[in-house]
């Protein structure tokens, strides 16, 4: 079978999404089918809607023997206007086009040809999962969409994430299936009317291979840190608790908590005004806050082996890697009652889950790991017995393709 993948950024990148295609593109090439994916060349997610980010010059790579394909983003001028009309007048606009999707007609003008394709694998954003829809309806041939959906928590949706506002639903209805990240998430497509049989639960995972050469003082020596370190590594934003961490460590360092604040990973625009307001004025978290930047896969296994605690109380993702990598070291985690989270994470068990904009048990919860470390060390060992039983890759994606197998039966089944 000849597999399209479609992203919004692809390796050398090195995030949750991406590497989700990526892992399941290579399965699919160890099982006899092709793989191609074709992205966009964005490194920042700031290039999809402005010049200000950094994005890739390279059209093609070959990583692990999957061909990439990238298209250039386009910029056209007073493009917040145009993103407006369009969101009204084209096509599946509402969602199509709305912040940050990007504009890409060098993609759907290489789609508008027959390229052979038995399926697509669409995945993330809307503009991803309309060009993959539109080539299937075109060509005859099967789509499965990964929207990546996370609108915030159960009870507490995020303002103006408009995922299903255009052509999602319908999109998602016409898919041979849809894969979920959580059962948050496969709940938003029920409500929706897909049928739960084409409801595929998927997940993300690690290979635990590349976790046996961590190696936590590399981190300590690159970073110039000494002493305990409490680590946020993700694309940060308002809506991944940026401004909560620098309240809550500020709170446990007035209670004599002696430790860094490590945030590791893009700072996106609206977090760094967040830190340019409250770190530099602050001789409490002047010295104590660390802003690492991008960090590579490499870096960034050393770094949580590194940590002694390891945060991600989001609101934004669907998954969280972050959380299987630390458990795969060992580490102690806190998350948020959002996305899969409360999935995997058992309250007091392997972890925490604090509620989303509660600085305050936040606090309590990340002092309560510093001053118990073996709270944290038993919690770590849990945490890593459940990633080595769920969510290594090869069984997230030998789900997929058995899930793909049955779809496929008696036309391309492997």
């Amino acid at each position: 079978m000849r597999i399209l993948h479609l992203v919004h950024r692809s390796w050398p990148f090195h995030g949750g999404a991406e590497r989700y295609v990526m892992e399941h593109a290579a399965a699919g090439l160890e099982r006899g089918h092709s793989s191609v994916i074709c992205t966009t060349d964005a490194w920042d997610m700031s290039w999809l809607v402005s010049r200000s980010g950094l994005h890739i010059r390279r059209r093609r790579d070959i990583h692990r023997g999957v061909d990439i394909i990238r298209f250039p983003v386009a910029h056209p001028p007073f493009q917040n206007v145009l993103r407006g009309l369009s969101r009204r007048f084209r096509q599946c606009g509402k969602d199509r086009f709305f912040y940050p999707n990007p504009f890409i007609p060098e993609l759907g003008k290489w789609l508008s040809a027959d390229r052979g394709f038995d399926l697509v694998h669409a995945n993330a954003m809307p503009f991803m999962l309309y060009h993959g829809w539109a080539y299937c309806r075109r060509r005859g041939c099967r789509l499965v969409s990964v929207p990546h959906a996370n609108v915030g928590e159960r009870f507490r949706r995020v303002d103006g994430m408009d995922y299903f506002g255009g052509c999602q639903e319908r999109i998602l209805k016409e898919s041979a299936f849809v894969s979920a990240q959580s059962s948050f998430e496969r709940g938003l497509y029920l409500d929706l009317g897909i049928p739960q049989e084409r409801i595929h639960l998927s997940g993300s995972g690690i290979d635990p291979e590349e976790f046996r050469r961590a190696d936590g003082n590399a981190a300590r020596i690159r970073l110039g840190l000494e002493g305990p370190l409490i680590l946020s590594l993700t694309a940060h934003s308002s809506q991944r608790g940026v401004k909560d961490m620098l309240e809550a460590f500020r709170a446990i360092t007035l209670r004599g908590v002696d430790a860094t604040l490590v945030l590791a990973g893009p700072v996106l625009p609206d977090a760094m005004e967040h830190l340019r307001l409250l770190v530099p004025g602050d001789p409490l978290l002047r010295d104590r806050v660390t802003v690492t930047g991008y960090v590579s896969k490499e870096d960034r296994i050393d770094l949580l082996q590194a940590a002694d605690v390891v945060m991600l109380p989001s609101r934004l993702d669907c998954f969280g890697i972050v959380l299987l990598e630390a458990w795969m070291l060992k580490k102690p985690v806190i998350g948020c009652w959002s996305g899969v989270m409360p999935d995997i994470i058992d309250d007091g068990g392997n972890g925490f889950l604090v509620p989303f904009g509660d600085p305050v048990t936040l606090a309590h919860r990340i002092e309560l790991l510093m001053r118990v470390p073996s709270l944290g060390a038993s919690m770590g060992e849990s945490g890593q017995r459940l990633v080595l039983g769920n969510w290594t890759w090869d069984r997230v994606t030998d789900r997929f393709y058995r899930r793909l197998a049955q779809c496929f039966a008696g036309r391309h089944a492997e």
